[in-house]
């Protein structure tokens, strides 16, 4: 094949979008012809010398090997089944022998509760450790997932045929369980109509299995196992525990021994329980909050579907697999579809296993193969090395340079890259009209927005999702009265004090949304995921006060008055991404809780503090910060109340609570003004103000309080006299 030559000033038309226009005179090689060139003469001469030897030597064995596999899958996965099963029959005895025995009472809470626990705890599989009387009361301890716990005490009113229901929810942060709130319901739960009830007493002298179905509270597969317990010859309640088969589907991912294959488990009729793909085990059920174990014929996973194509071209009944099935699936590709009994409930473990997976097991022939090619692939790599180095690598790497200093916007150094590569000169040519055109438009945007979007990959398109972020807002208190005073020498002070802001801000992993006027807003944890966006909001929050301090003793050798930043945040569920019409966009964030941050900003001037930060916030890195609270809001549209703190200082910082001891003093003082006895109230406020030197919050709430003396007085007044 001879390269096309184009002439200076002239343009193929017949291949008009394939080959590059001609530039300085070079003789160019069409990048297409020079790939394919290569391409060709690799991949028939590394063809001529792997795959002859190859065809004859990797089919060996692949059958016997892939029902060696099967069969060491389908005993891992019965041991893990034997684990489960068993720690739930044994946590069932061992229950059974303590209410026996009279080591505890069903009826003492106390002690049943940490009974119920220490099983829930030391199997965390375990959903539900339960016990249900005949006459409908129901104790339980269920782990609802893996942080929050909940033990539930339900009694049977007969008369109304409704149960009245006490739940405790506890937390569990891995350290230890606290307790959070109870909350008191009625519901038409009676456990003796329940399925695990009814099998337990209909076989008393066994522990029964229900059939796996779909927990409520966890919408994962599970089922219940249960065991009458009898005393005197009277039924005194039935044990059960409540199992979840995620851990086998864990088990089914993790398998190494599988590559591109899948493992699954489905139940005599049909029903998958496991797969590694937890969306592909449930389907919406006729109640769409209800779901249900899905068919496998009806997965849209490709290989499960693989998996049932050869169960009906092979006529499989999986209720009557007594032993392992293996047959070879020809549909897009050469499949191992294997099925073999469990031995627990009839279920079936299956695998779809490529046969292109087995191709690992035959690595003696593959050394042998290996020695063969290595020569040709040494020639073959040479060359090729040499040529595309010269030919691709180099200009290539010209370019990669250019475009790295387009993403720093560091346009001016952008040069053209000759080449003798038409599609490659082209390229480079490209890229430096590029530079020119962004060079042009930065005019119009600012430079660090630009950088912004490139670095943070936004699509400017409308969209976006749900997602629990810290949002902030920052206000200059007098701002307005230096404004009117400055007038237009204002825009350099202003764009100093927002430059000192945005540093800090843009340090701790925030995302400016806007500026306004003075204002800032801003949030954490967008575009970028992030874990700790309360605690790196609050820090941004105590160095902006840092800087503020700094920039107010210049201001103060300028003559300016001393201003000093208002800020509040609030942590929440928000809707966040491309805000704004398809012509306009902004990437923000919207939602009730932007609205309960900036009014935190605006109670600073009631307290006399620089930052509030809300009850939602201090939640998530209150083991970060040093705050005291200071009062509660309450936002539009919801009925409770939030709790507002003060942000004092981060506790890496002041190791621990050090140098705020006076923080009880003043709960302290808060406390007696929430029971409204004033007198004690202002003396702890007042004890807080000596041991602080001067405290405005304690101030205010000492006004508060003497304000709602002076009403006492004043509503206690008439009635007096009337005694008189």
């Amino acid at each position: 094949m001879v390269p096309a030559v184009i002439p200076d000033g002239k343009a193929d038309g017949d291949r008009a979008g394939d080959e590059a226009a001609p530039s300085r005179g070079h003789v160019r090689v069409g990048l297409r012809l020079s790939l394919v060139a290569i391409s060709l003469f690799t991949v028939a001469f590394t063809a001529l010398a792997v795959h002859v030897p190859w065809f004859f030597i990797s089919r060996q064995n692949i059958a016997d090997m892939a029902e060696q596999l099967n069969t060491e899958i389908v005993g891992g996965v019965s041991s893990e089944l034997d684990d489960i099963f068993s720690s739930a029959v044994a946590a069932q005895q061992t229950i059974y022998d303590i209410l026996r025995d009279g080591v505890i009472d069903i009826d003492d809470k106390r002690a049943r509760d940490r009974l119920f626990f220490s099983f829930l705890n030391a199997n965390s599989h375990f959903s539900w450790v339960s016990f249900g009387k005949p006459n409908g009361d129901f104790y339980g301890t269920q782990r609802r997932d893996d942080v929050n716990l909940r033990i539930v005490e339900s009694k049977w009113n007969e008369a109304s045929k409704l149960a009245e229901r006490t739940e405790d929810y506890y937390v569990n942060d891995g350290e230890r369980i606290s307790f959070t709130i109870t909350k008191f319901k009625t519901n038409d739960y009676f456990s003796p109509t329940r399925s695990w009830y009814r099998r337990a007493v209909q076989f008393p002298e066994k522990h029964i299995w229900t059939e796996v179905y779909v927990f409520d509270t966890s919408k994962k597969p599970g089922l219940n196992a249960a065991k009458l317990f009898e005393r005197n010859g009277q039924v005194v309640g039935v044990i059960s525990v409540a199992i979840e088969l995620d851990r086998i589907s864990r088990y089914l991912q993790n398998l190494k021994s599988i590559r591109s294959g899948a493992a699954f488990i489905v139940n005599p009729k049909g029903n998958l329980i496991a797969f590694p793909d937890s969306t592909e085990v449930t389907r919406p059920g006729k109640n769409p909050d209800e779901p249900e174990l899905k068919p496998l014929r009806d997965s849209y996973h490709p290989l499960l579907r693989l998996a049932q194509a050869a169960i009906d071209d092979n006529n499989i009944n999986l209720e009557t697999i007594k032993t392992p099935i293996q047959v070879l699936s020809t549909k897009g590709g050469r499949y191992f579809v294997t099925l073999a009994p469990t031995g627990h409930e009839g279920w079936i473990a299956g695998t779809v296993i490529p046969e292109s997976d087995f191709m690992a097991t035959i690595q003696r022939n593959y050394l042998i193969l290996l020695l063969v090619v290595l020569a040709a692939l040494a020639v073959v790599g040479l060359v090729s090395v040499m040529v595309s180095r010269n030919l691709f690598i180099r200009p290539l790497r010209h370019i990669i340079r250019q475009t790295k200093l387009i993403e720093r916007l560091d346009l001016t150094s952008v040069k053209h890259v000759p080449t003798r590569i038409a599609e490659i000169d082209s390229l480079s040519t490209a890229v430096d009209q590029m530079s020119r055109g962004l060079s042009s438009f930065r005019k119009y945007l600012p430079g660090d927005l630009v950088q912004t979007l490139m670095s943070q990959g936004v699509v400017a398109e409308l969209g976006g999702d749900r997602r629990t972020l810290t949002i902030l807002f920052m206000d200059l208190e007098g701002f307005t009265s230096l404004s009117e005073r400055l007038g237009h020498r204002m825009v350099p002070f202003l764009g100093d004090y927002l430059s000192a802001m945005s540093n800090v801000i843009m340090r701790t992993n925030g995302t400016i949304d806007k500026y306004i006027g003075d204002a800032v807003m801003a949030f954490w944890g967008a575009p970028f995921y992030n874990e700790n966006h309360a605690s790196d909001a609050c820090r941004a929050a105590l160095e902006c006060g840092k800087a503020m301090e700094q920039m107010r003793v210049e201001w103060a050798r300028q003559g300016h008055p001393e201003l000093r930043v208002r800020i509040g945040l609030n942590t929440g569920r928000v809707v966040v991404g491309n805000i704004g019409s398809n012509e306009r966009l902004n990437y923000t964030v919207i939602g009730d809780p932007v609205n309960l941050s900036s009014r935190l900003e605006g109670m600073n001037k009631m307290f006399g503090t620089e930052i509030l930060i809300s009850q939602h916030t201090f939640e998530l890195c209150k083991y970060d910060v040093v705050a005291r609270r200071l009062d509660f809001v309450t936002v539009k549209g919801r009925d409770e109340p939030v709790a507002v703190y003060e942000l004092l200082a981060m506790q890496d910082e002041q190791g621990g609570a050090a140098g705020f001891e006076w923080i009880p003093v003043f709960e302290r003082g808060l406390h007696l003004y929430r029971e409204r006895r004033w007198g004690d109230a202002i003396q702890q406020f007042r004890k807080t103000i000596d041991m602080r030197g001067a405290d405005r919050p304690s101030a205010v709430f000492i006004a508060r309080c003497e304000e709602a003396m002076a009403m006492d007085t004043r509503l206690a007044l008439p009635k007096a006299e009337a005694a008189e």
